[in-house]
């Protein structure tokens, strides 16, 4: 699709700005990660090598392994223990989450704004991977979770990158403007997705990844379309996650009405899943929570009639 001189502009802007951050160091062990995410031969031993690269990573992984959502008796000695104690599948999200995260709060100057953004990102992917499971909706649990985790990643970017465009966003929102208006207003006819897919494809993500940006993806054609599938848990986990987070009856009972039948889901099973997501995500990192506390998710639930 060809861009407008102010589109072009801006994603110079976002790319000089990410360019002249510590990101692109830290994403070559990220890509690393997520090739090894992406590979079905990979294993426990290949996963624990490239997580001991970082020490700060490893302690916290560590960490994790050691709190009471997983300790099982014998404490957590070693990364290897712990890709047995909770699953390798489990410790590679986290080695991605957390190594991500890590650095989005180091490079940004918004942090209370950054963590309950980073926060509401987990938990949509942690929501995500308990609704593919309880629909037998028919995708790879690592991919719907990684998807959905960096579906928002154009408004990370943003936020951490240039506060000060993001601000701008956010006083069009006030003024009842559209997510997608207000970000094309501000970035040049850019959207969110658009960013998040344009910095994927410089970090040589996966396409699949790139896809599960989109905003309003087609509907699946048949139970067994699992990439389409993949696209619409990505996007309505997070924007689920947006609807309970804003208090927006209104808006949670419009994102229902489209992707309620195509999931088989109630507007009690949704919430329901929001909750157990909610169990999991606090457990997982002091940043996670942090950013959980500040949205205040657990009351805003209660007052919708769930639990969490």
């Amino acid at each position: 699709m060809a861009q407008g001189d102010g589109s072009q502009t801006t994603l110079s802007e976002i790319f000089g700005k990410v360019n002249m951050s510590e990101l692109p160091a830290m994403s070559d062990h990220v890509q690393e990660l997520i090739g090894l995410l992406n590979s079905s031969k990979a294993t426990a031993q290949e996963i624990a090598a490239v997580i001991l690269k970082d020490a700060s990573l490893t302690a916290k992984l560590l960490q994790v392994a050691n709190s009471a959502y997983y300790l099982r008796g014998v404490p957590v000695t070693s990364v290897t223990r712990a890709i047995t104690a909770v699953g390798m599948n489990t410790i590679k999200e986290l080695a991605l989450t957390l190594s991500l995260f890590d650095d989005f709060l180091k490079a940004g100057v918004e942090k209370e704004e950054i963590s309950k953004l980073l926060a509401k990102s987990f938990l949509s992917a942690t929501t995500a991977k308990f609704l593919c499971a309880a629909k037998k909706i028919r995708v790879q649990e690592e991919d719907v979770f990684i998807c959905t985790l960096l579906h928002e990643l154009g408004k990370i970017i943003i936020l951490v990158y240039l506060p000060e465009l993001y601000r701008s966003i956010q006083a069009l929102l006030a003024t009842g403007c559209s997510e997608e208006h207000a970000a094309k207003s501000v970035l040049g006819d850019l959207s969110f997705a658009r960013v998040g897919m344009e910095i994927a494809r410089f970090w040589n993500f996966s396409e699949k990844i790139v896809l599960s940006m989109a905003t309003n993806p087609p509907p699946p054609t048949s139970r067994i379309d699992s990439q389409l599938y993949l696209l619409n848990v990505a996007a309505f986990c997070n924007r689920l996650t947006a609807a309970v987070s804003r208090q927006g009856d209104w808006e949670l009972n419009e994102l229902l009405r489209h992707f309620g039948p195509m999931m088989n889901l109630s507007r009690e099973e949704a919430l329901a899943l929001i909750g157990k997501g909610m169990e999991t995500a606090e457990d997982m990192s002091a940043i996670i929570r942090y950013g959980l506390s500040k949205l205040k998710l657990r009351s805003k639930l209660s007052e919708k009639g769930a639990t969490a």
